[in-house]
C-alpha cells in the first residue's frame, strides 16, 4: 500500500515556504509540488497559478488528484504598514478552498501559516509570552478571518470524510535568501557595510524603546521541521500553534555582536528613520558591491522600510511555545547562533562583503 503524502506547498517561493519545500523533499513520504504564480526557473515537480483566478486554479490542480495535504504560505502585497489587506487575502484562500475540495479527491489536511500579527504585535504592547487561546484584538486582522473560514469549512464536512486544518505562527521568519530583501540579516548587513564604508559606527537606528525590549524571531528551517511535525501529528488537528527559536534576545545585548561578525565598530541608540535616512546610499553600497564582486544591487538586498518595523517594536514581543511542547514537538535554534550562521551564509553568496 502506498503511503506516500502528496503535499502542495502555495507560495512556495516566499520567505516561509522554501526550507519547506527542501526539507519535505528530503524526507520519506512525501511527494512534493509547489505552487506559484510563476514557475522558477529550473523548478521541477511545480505549478503555475494565480490564486485571484479560481478557474484557473481549480484546473492546475485537477492534474494533481495524488495531493492530500497543502501548506498555505501565501499573502497578498502589503506595505510596511503593519494591516493587510482583508478581502485579497481572504478571497486567495478561498479560491484554494474551493479547488481543493473540487480537484482533489485525496484532499485530508490545509495548513496555514500565519505570524506574529495574529496577537497585534504590529499595534503595540500585547500579554507575553503570547498564548495561542488569547483573545483577539480589535480587527481587522487578516489572519482571523483566514482561520475563521477554514474553521467553519472543516466543521461542515461529514464526519469521518472530511479534511482537518491545522496553523503555525512563527515571528519573523529569518533565512538565507538572495535576492529576498524584506530580511533582517541582509537589511542589518547592508547597513553595517555602508556603516563601515562612510567611517561611521554601527548605530541602533531603531525606537528607544526598542533597544531594551525582548524580541524572538524563527529559523526558516526550524519553521519547516515545524510544520513537517503538524502535518505528521494527530494532536495537531483544527489546532494553531506558535513556532519559536525558543529563545529571545534585546538589541542592547546582541547588538555588539553583530557589529563584531560585521566588522564594524559598534555605535549607541540614535532613533534614524531608515526609509528616509538611507534612500541616498545607493552609490555607496554600489562602491562597495564593485570593491567586493558582490551579486546584487542594494534594493534587493535591504528593505529600509522593513529596517524601520523590526526595529521599531518598543515593546516586548515573545510566544510561548508551551502548546508545542506539550504537544510534543522538541526543536529549538540559538539565536545568536543562527545570526552568525546566516551572515556567513550571506557572505558566501557574495551577498554581504567580507568582514
Amino acid at each position: 500500500m502506498d503511503n506516500t503524502q502528496g503535499l502542495l506547498v502555495v507560495g512556495a517561493t516566499g520567505a516561509a515556504a522554501t526550507r519547506l519545500l527542501e526539507r519535505a523533499r528530503a524526507r520519506p513520504g512525501f511527494a512534493v509540488t509547489g505552487l506559484s504564480r510563476r514557475r522558477p526557473a529550473g523548478a521541477e515537480d511545480w505549478l503555475a497559478a494565480d490564486l485571484t483566478d479560481a478557474a484557473a486554479l481549480r484546473q492546475a490542480l485537477s492534474g494533481r488528484p495524488e495531493i492530500t495535504a497543502i501548506v498555505y504560505a501565501s499573502r497578498a502585497p502589503h506595505a510596511e504598514t503593519g494591516v493587510e489587506d482583508v478581502p485579497a487575502n481572504l478571497a486567495m484562500l478561498r479560491n484554494l478552498l474551493d479547488a481543493a475540495e473540487a480537484a482533489l479527491p485525496r484532499f485530508r489536511h490545509i495548513h496555514l501559516i500565519q505570524g506574529g500579527k495574529w496577537y497585534g504585535m504590529h499595534l503595540g504592547p500585547f500579554r507575553t509570552p503570547a498564548r495561542e487561546d488569547d483573545p483577539r484584538h480589535m480587527p481587522p486582522n487578516f489572519y482571523y478571518d483566514q482561520q475563521d473560514l477554514v474553521a467553519a469549512r472543516q466543521a461542515a464536512q461529514p464526519a469521518g470524510r472530511g479534511w482537518s486544518w491545522s496553523a503555525s505562527r512563527p515571528n519573523f521568519v529569518l533565512d538565507v535568501a538572495p535576492g529576498r530583501a524584506r530580511n533582517m540579516v541582509s537589511t542589518l548587513g547592508a547597513y553595517a557595510a555602508i556603516c563601515r564604508e562612510l567611517g561611521v559606527p554601527f548605530d541602533f537606528p531603531g525606537r528607544p524603546g526598542a533597544w531594551t525590549a525582548l524580541l524572538e524571531v524563527t529559523d526558516a528551517t526550524l519553521l519547516a521541521e515545524g510544520v513537517l511535525w503538524m502535518l505528521g501529528e494527530p494532536r495537531t488537528a483544527n489546532r494553531a500553534f506558535n513556532l519559536v527559536n525558543g529563545d529571545s534576545f534585546r538589541w542592547c545585548d546582541v547588538w555588539p555582536a553583530l557589529a563584531a561578525w560585521f566588522g564594524v565598530p559598534a555605535g549607541r541608540p540614535r532613533p534614524l528613520p531608515m526609509a528616509r535616512w538611507m534612500a541616498d546610499k545607493t552609490p555607496v553600497w554600489e562602491r562597495i558591491r564593485a570593491r567586493h564582486d558582490l551579486a546584487l544591487p542594494l534594493d534587493a538586498v535591504a528593505s529600509w522600510d522593513f529596517a524601520d518595523f523590526f526595529l521599531g517594536l518598543d515593546h516586548d514581543v515573545m510566544l510561548s511555545m508551551t502548546a508545542a511542547r506539550e504537544a510534543g514537538f522538541t526543536g529549538f535554534v540559538d539565536s545568536w547562533r543562527m545570526f552568525a550562521t546566516q551572515i556567513e551564509g550571506y557572505r558566501a553568496a557574495r551577498i554581504l562583503p567580507p568582514r
